[in-house]
């Protein structure tokens, strides 16, 4: 909602749930008149701005008959739509690719992304190795869980540098926010 104070514009609230990937669509037409007419949308909701109350059924804006709209704003798209501001077309194709991944890998995919790699689940599962609090910790479960150290005597295994294992692991392997990925 939003209310005009002194001739200034002023946005009061929203109903939107703040972990869902969601977009304030507005009309192009509107805001280049000096209106900004729009509001919150859920992703999954933007490819229907009639049904959303912003068109007509021809898809012309209900307050101006421009048909052009763009998000002027979105958040929990984990950086998908970062660089400008996407139509709400954009906005809905993202939302779908991240309605496929469950709750528990959007931290996952967040760091995955920021290391500048593409949206793809199945290479993101394929990679990641688990969330750490050091690479020694990671270097650490991997030795425990392979038995490399296995078959040597206790005597000798103290002897084992865990740091300058870890180091040569990060070689082929690249972490975000604690969270690990074997390279491709």
């Amino acid at each position: 909602m939003a209310i005009l104070e002194n001739g200034v514009m002023i946005a009061v609230g929203n109903n939107k749930d703040t972990d869902t990937p969601s977009a304030w669509i507005g009309c192009l037409g509107c805001y280049n008149s000096g209106r900004l007419i729009g509001k919150w949308i859920p992703g999954l909701e933007c490819n229907d701005l009639e049904s959303a109350g912003l068109t007509d059924s021809a898809g012309k804006c209900n307050r101006c008959g421009a048909d052009e709209f763009l998000a002027l704003d979105h958040e929990n798209f984990l950086g998908l739509l970062d660089g400008g501001e996407p139509n709400p077309m954009e906005c809905y194709e993202m939302a779908l690719k991240l309605d496929d991944v469950a709750e528990y890998e959007r931290d996952i995919l967040k760091a995955w992304l920021s290391n500048g790699m593409e949206f793809d689940l199945d290479s993101m599962r394929e990679c990641y190795i688990g969330e750490y609090s050091s690479d020694e910790d990671m270097a650490q479960e991997y030795i425990d869980n392979t038995g490399l150290l296995g078959d040597v005597p206790d005597y000798l295994s103290r002897y084992f540098d865990i740091q300058a294992y870890a180091r040569d692991m990060m070689f082929d392997v690249f972490e975000a926010d604690g969270h690990y990925f074997m390279s491709r």
